[in-house]
């Protein structure tokens, strides 16, 4: 299963859109995804975010891997 986290900002105009694209890809592979999304404004998405090296949002990390900052597309 591929694990995705999705760092996001409860302000951030991008954010929303980020989110719905990877919930989207996740649906066309149903049971193979697992998405987390990690609020950037509570503790424990700054703690994450923090050893992610997160530094701006939104952010996907691939199977712990930094894989797309800002938009991602999805391809």
């Amino acid at each position: 299963m591929v694990k995705v986290e999705v760092y996001f900002s409860p302000v951030c105009p991008h954010c929303p859109g980020a989110k719905k694209l990877v919930a989207e890809v996740a649906v066309r592979y149903r049971g193979k995804v697992e998405v987390e999304e990690l609020n950037t404004y509570t503790a424990e998405g700054i703690k994450r975010g923090m050893a992610n090296e997160v530094m701006s949002v939104p952010t996907v990390i691939i199977d712990g891997e930094k894989r797309f900052v800002g938009f991602p597309f999805p391809e």
